[in-house]
């Protein structure tokens, strides 16, 4: 007969004898049938749920082996989320058999009692299993991520319970839960407890060393949970934790830099017989930790010999970036970046080797200052990489301003480009755009014969496994220039020479396109006033190319206009973001050189002397401050070197300014327009040097376009545009006026605003692919505290011009405060996209997309609502979006992780 059986025997005959027995009574026989249930009914099918949970969520979680391991793989919310129904029932069970079974009435006294007699009658719980049920339901919420209620019953077990392992069991999972919900001052203060009371169980210092790897490895104090990892090491007992925690001990010796160390145990993790994955991983690492040299050799052989594996197919990445390594270290650069190139063209699911790639690669041009090539793959391990990624602040900042200074070297370099082609005589112009028609037509007849041919071949391999060459199918921009291999040669400027040529290729970040294809950044971009000018336009018509070129004087004017905001926002970065001071001095006297008389001319003067400064070259330094203050003794520059508290006098008074707009703004989102008009008029007059100038400008004519009517409101916001060309204000003003200019019967304050709670979809015309959104979740990701728009996706029956104009009304009513930008343009051949940008993250766009959803009926008027659909989505989800053109797949992914 069977232990269980037996037990399940004995259990049927007690609850026969003893089925009178209540919990209101406290005898040893009471106490020895509610154990006996407890122990082996209620709380063993709670603890067989839990168990279901913990086996359903590991078999559901992917280690990530580009980042050390953690301790414990809970904590992943999504997986945790799939184990709520066994999670649930165990804290069901556990709640059951505490209500059941639970003894807390006093025995009956019996004379005299002895020290122990007292101790039994001063205990608090009189079923020894109690303590145990309350410890599992614990677990089960701690599972869920319910940290708060799992941290008040730990709390609880340890203040009720005196049974030594249940209570320091409690410790332990307090210390974690507390670790989990980021409250690592408590967690420290558990762990100064624990490891300074004498009473700790022995039994229980695995568990303990444990604890504390994890709290220290959860803040990358790798030096500090290393010895805790090597004595869990010296008392773990099952060999599948053993091998886990040897894979963490190298890892941690490899991150301090204990190399010799670090092999031998990945050797030792390899001999242990774990997982393929973590064998290949550590013979990865393994390979990565030589010191260079001759042992290359061997090494890079085993690594080509695992690219010809079967088995290693999906690793192939990995393989080619541990090549990328090696010759690294034996200083090989160019071809690491060929090994990492390669690991980048092989990536398909493997995210976050794609994005190690990517910032392997940015690093390399970082390092030789070619930084807009350096931009293009900082750009994309940002992309890639999970916020969590140790220095993704930094990461994601360096990212930022070398994004800045590729704008504004494209800016430049797109401006002299069209120059260029505008000072031709119009015969010349006519060839020179003939000869970009005639290349498309070319390039189109290639795509096509060449995508003949890749069928016909995919037809005569049916049955076999082949690898499709990534397609270009975007061959058109507003950018016109970038496609013609004559246009970038045909008089180009001293400038391409100076910063950088760089490879012309469409759709980099589609999906398997080899890294080294890198499309012009300035090919990602659109603007309204682009798209606005060439709606209905064939792009194979001359007209189509002449839209861009700056052929009347003040086209040419605004032209060099933002020639010299460009050279003056580049050396600005080249000087604060990149300490590239050589650079800085360049851009700074290209600017002077080329434009003496631009208002940019003082702060690169200004430029220039902080640069000298800080190179010790007072002599330089000196020859532009003299400049300053002898010819500009009135300007901020002049005063700043004059008087050193000039400038936190200047922040005070920029304080005061805008404490002084936001009250002002305040009182237009009241209505009181007359109120506004008069106190941006007396901001107005206190003078020109405040950077709120543009703001006011801006906040006058809206409210004086409120006071006198839609043709006073045109005629200022043609001023601001006009005066403040490099501000954003002009392209708001601008975007406002064109939305005016459709709409010349409707006033923009003329829209009646209807609250509504109904939400519209747009049909599905051109999906076929139906990918689960465990595929889709491999080409989405979500990343909340990243920048986010709102994007609108509309029919192209509709009238879009008349929609932005809503859109920009909504604005106006709701959100003056902020500079919005809307921005429009194809996004397949039946649907128009308009995003609203930049939102801070998610939590912004939401609030945002909240107040659109509930005025929406008036936004969209007379749209049908099939013919239209808006969502949140980040910056970096939009390119993949545009690129993917599967509307119905981002949907699900938004539906799962933006919907409320």
């Amino acid at each position: 007969m069977s232990r269980i059986l037996k037990i399940s025997i004995l259990i049927i005959i007690t609850t026969i004898i003893f089925s009178g027995c209540s919990t209101k009574k406290n005898t040893g026989i009471t106490r020895f049938y509610h154990g006996l249930t407890t122990k082996y009914n209620i709380l063993f099918n709670g603890s067989e749920s839990y168990k279901d949970g913990v086996k359903k969520y590991n078999q559901s979680y992917v280690d990530d082996y580009s980042q050390i391991l953690p301790i414990f793989t809970y904590g992943e919310v999504e997986i945790a989320l799939t184990t709520k129904p066994e999670m649930d029932r165990t804290i069901e069970k556990s709640t059951k058999s505490i209500r059941l079974h639970s003894i807390t009435k006093k025995p009956e006294q019996k004379g005299n009692m002895s020290n122990k007699d007292k101790a039994f009658y001063s205990k608090n719980e009189y079923n020894v299993y109690i303590d145990d049920s309350y410890l599992l339901m614990g677990k089960a919420f701690f599972f869920q991520g319910d940290y708060a209620s799992a941290i008040r019953i730990f709390n609880f077990i340890i203040k009720q319970f005196d049974d030594e392992k249940t209570k320091y069991l409690a410790y332990n999972w307090l210390v974690r839960a507390n670790v989990e919900s980021k409250d690592l001052r408590e967690a420290q203060n558990l762990i100064d407890l624990l490891v300074t009371d004498i009473d700790y169980p022995e039994k229980l210092n695995y568990q303990l060393n444990l604890t504390i790897a994890d709290y220290n490895l959860k803040q990358q104090k790798y030096s500090e949970a290393e010895p805790y990892v090597a004595e869990a090491l010296s008392l773990v007992k099952r060999k599948k934790e053993r091998i886990r925690l040897t894979f963490i001990h190298a890892q941690l010796n490899e991150k301090l830099e204990k190399y010799k160390e670090a092999s031998d145990l990945f050797e030792h993790v390899i001999k242990m017989n774990p997982s393929y994955e973590m064998a290949f991983n550590a013979k990865i690492k393994r390979a990565t930790l030589f010191s260079g040299g001759k042992s290359s050799r061997s090494i890079k052989a085993e690594l080509l010999d695992m690219l010809k594996d079967d088995k290693n197919i999906e690793y192939q990445d990995q393989i080619y970036f541990a090549l990328g390594d090696i010759e690294m270290k034996n200083n090989n650069v160019n071809q690491a970046i060929e090994y990492y190139q390669m690991s980048a063209s092989v990536t398909v699911s493997n995210t976050n080797q794609k994005a190690l790639t990517y910032l392997a690669l940015a690093n390399i041009f970082f390092e030789r200052t070619d930084y807009l090539e350096s931009q293009s793959y900082f750009d994309s391990a940002v992309t890639f990489l999970d916020p969590e990624f140790p220095g993704y602040i930094e990461l994601s900042r360096k990212n930022q301003y070398l994004s800045k200074l590729v704008k504004n070297l494209r800016e430049v370099e797109f401006q002299d480009s069209v120059q260029m082609v505008a000072r031709m005589s119009e015969s010349e112009r006519n060839q020179f755009i003939q000869k970009i028609i005639q290349d498309i037509n070319r390039k189109e007849a290639e795509e096509l014969e060449r995508k003949r041919a890749e069928e016909q071949s995919e037809l005569n391999n049916l049955g076999g496994v082949g690898t499709r060459r990534p397609t270009n199918t975007q061959t058109q921009s507003g950018k016109w220039y970038f496609y013609n291999p004559s246009a970038k040669s045909f008089g180009e400027p001293e400038f391409r020479r100076r910063w950088g040529k760089r490879k012309l290729e469409d759709n980099w970040r589609r999906k398997n396109k080899q890294i080294g294809n890198i499309e012009q950044i300035a090919e990602e971009e659109f603007t309204d006033e682009v798209i606005d000018k060439k709606i209905g336009l064939d792009k194979k018509s001359p007209e189509y190319y002449m839209v861009d070129l700056p052929l009347t004087d003040s086209a040419m004017a605004e032209s060099d206009l933002k020639i010299q905001a460009a050279f003056y926002n580049v050396g600005e970065v080249y000087r604060n973001d990149l300490k590239d001071y050589p650079m800085a001095v360049e851009a700074f006297k290209e600017l002077i050189d080329r434009y003496p008389e631009s208002e940019y001319k003082v702060p690169a003067f200004y430029g220039l002397f902080k640069v000298y400064t800080i190179q010790s070259d007072l002599t330089q330094a000196n020859i532009y401050r003299n400049m300053i203050v002898r010819n500009y003794p009135e300007s901020k520059y002049a005063k700043v070197l004059v008087d050193p508290n000039y400038f936190k006098q200047f922040q005070q008074e920029e304080e005061e300014q805008r404490i002084y707009y936001s009250k002002s703004l305040v009182l237009y989102k009241q209505k009181q327009y007359s109120e506004v008009v008069r106190r941006c008029n007396l901001a107005l007059n206190k003078g020109p040097e405040s950077e709120y100038i543009p703001k006011y400008r801006y906040l006058r004519a809206l409210a004086m376009g409120e006071v006198y009517g839609v043709t006073v409101l045109k005629s200022e916001l043609e001023k601001v545009s006009q005066e403040f060309k490099t501000d954003p204000v002009a392209k708001t003003s601008e975007d406002l006026l064109a939305s005016i200019k459709a709409n010349e019967l409707k006033s923009f304050k003329d829209i009646d605003l209807v609250k509504d709670d109904t939400s519209g979809n747009v049909a599905e015309r051109d999906e076929i692919a139906q990918k689960t959104l465990a595929e889709i979740e491999k080409i989405y990701q979500y990343k909340p505290e990243s920048t986010h728009y709102i994007a609108i996706i509309v029919s192209k029956e509709a009238d879009v011009n008349q929609l932005k104009f809503n859109i920009i009304n909504f604005n106006l009513d709701f959100y003056i405060q902020e500079s919005y930008d809307i921005e429009s343009k194809e996004f397949n051949q039946f649907f128009t996209v308009i995003i609203v940008k930049d939102f801070k993250n998610a939590e912004e766009s939401w609030e945002y997309f909240n107040k659109f959803n509930v005025e929406k009926e008036s936004i969209f008027n007379e749209i049908k609502t099939e013919d239209y659909q808006f969502f949140t989505i980040s910056e970096s989800n939009f390119k993949k979006l545009t690129e993917e053109k599967m509307i119905r797949d981002y949907l699900l992914f938004y539906n799962n992780n933006y919907q409320e």
